[in-house]
């Protein structure tokens, strides 16, 4: 029997098949529905197999159909799905039977929708303007990193007085949230920090070895960072140490590394942190960019492919937070959404890019790509191939060559301007008002 689906396009990405069975067709495979449950059915009066099908088709007539039906329409739906493979349609999902209209001795008209992967046309991908000013190294940022280096060298002491701010305390926990807490592990630290919030800082100052204080731990939420949760922690604390950071001179540079004084050691600061900028302001530019070629070149994306992405990406999370409720697994899994639907849109404009833009990578420049990474860590690149040949795949930096290549010509055609500063508005009070 040959199909002829009717598919209507919906959108972008879902589709419509509708198809109708002759009655002729539809009625053979219910007879044979219908002796099969003739072979099991005993009616009084009869033996096992021998009451008439007719007397069967009545009493049971509700089973025997949702049974048809379940056999039937999978049938149907596959031979329909050779059909469309013909009209070069290619669903991405399992089709949901929208309607099943059928009874007994009449002809089957069956519905389905599906989606389908997104046409994009890139019409307008290039000489736009972007909204952009590149980050800079700073003089804060140089001292952070110093003074991090710093406290990485610094040594500690036991401590006789109360706790201060930089000190050091250690603590056993008596309760959480509370509950008792039965293991008592030794736990650490430094007043300052800031990991459960201000109040839990000042919480410690003052505190003396033996004492017992009950301190507020502030935790932001799961589901949003800027709202803070907060917990009871009874501790008892057990030590007190003053921290001893080391003088910021020549010599702390010299014991650092093959540094002469402590400019030559801010200078190497300095140096490590443009590096990390630049890299920094190349993904953003490509961010921008890519941004406004999916802005001025709209495209939907398939529900069903969002939400598996979607499933994927918080798997690990959710093996992490054993026992989340549905409600805060749901809000998970919208915000999951929103990130999978990001990463799929530069996924497919990407693919689209590679094909109009047709760059060529020669295994020249695979090998130079190799090169650099070898010189980047000092070393011979036979002996970094050796090393790293599990992680080095050539068909990957050829890829990440061709899109760095596309970005390139794309940010060639682009114009960057300066973001316009927001000027907050104060409020005024009434009486200046009047």
């Amino acid at each position: 029997m040959e199909l002829k689906p009717k598919v209507e396009e919906v959108s972008q990405t879902k589709r419509t098949m509708s198809f109708t069975i002759p009655k002729d067709e539809v009625q053979r495979e219910y007879q044979k529905t219908l002796n099969q449950y003739r072979q099991y059915v005993t009616l009084p009066g009869f033996r096992k197999g021998k009451a008439p099908i007719k007397m069967i088709e009545n009493r049971f007539k509700d089973q025997i159909k949702q049974g048809f039906l379940e056999d039937a329409i999978p049938k149907y739906y596959k031979q329909a799905m050779e059909e469309l493979n013909k009209m070069d349609i290619h669903p991405i999902n399992q089709g949901s039977l929208d309607k099943a209209d059928w009874e007994p001795g009449k002809e089957m008209e069956l519905k389905f929708s599906f989606e389908v992967m997104p046409e994009i046309e890139l019409k307008d991908y290039k000489n736009f303007s972007v909204e952009y000013e590149p980050e800079k190294v700073t003089d804060d940022m140089v001292d952070a990193e110093l003074k991090h280096l710093q406290e990485s060298y610094a040594t500690v002491e036991e401590k006789d007085g109360i706790a201060e701010k930089g000190d050091i305390v250690e603590y056993t926990i008596k309760s959480y949230d509370g509950k008792q807490v039965s293991k008592k592990e030794n736990n650490s630290y430094k007043i300052g920090q800031g990991t459960y919030g201000k109040k839990f800082d000042d919480g410690l100052l003052g505190v003396k070895v033996g004492e017992e204080r009950v301190l507020p731990v502030q935790l932001s939420s799961e589901i949003d960072e800027e709202k803070l949760t907060e917990k009871e922690m009874i501790i008892n604390v057990t030590g007190v140490k003053k921290v001893n950071l080391p003088t910021l001179d020549d010599d702390f540079a010299k014991e650092v590394g093959e540094f002469k004084n402590l400019t030559a050691l801010k200078n190497e600061i300095k140096n490590g942190i443009e590096e990390q900028i630049s890299q920094r302001n190349r993904n953003k530019v490509k961010t921008l960019m890519l941004q406004k070629i999916i802005e001025k070149n709209p495209f939907e994306i398939p529900e069903s492919m969002l939400d598996n992405y979607a499933e994927q990406m918080i798997k690990k999370y959710v093996k992490q937070q054993k026992g989340m409720n549905p409600e805060s697994l749901q809000q998970m899994k919208n915000i999951y959404k929103s990130y999978a639907e990001d990463e799929l849109r530069v996924y497919y404009v990407m693919n689209k890019l590679r094909e109009l833009e047709k760059v060529e990578v020669t295994d020249e420049d695979v090998e130079q790509e190799i090169r650099h990474a070898a010189e980047k860590m000092n070393m011979d690149v036979e002996k970094y191939k050796e090393l790293y040949k599990k992680q080095i795949n050539k068909d990957d930096i050829k890829e990440n060559l061709v899109n760095e290549i596309i970005i390139k010509n794309i940010e060639r055609t682009v114009n960057f301007k300066k973001p316009k500063k927001i000027i907050k508005k104060t409020k005024t009070s009434k009486k200046e008002e009047k």
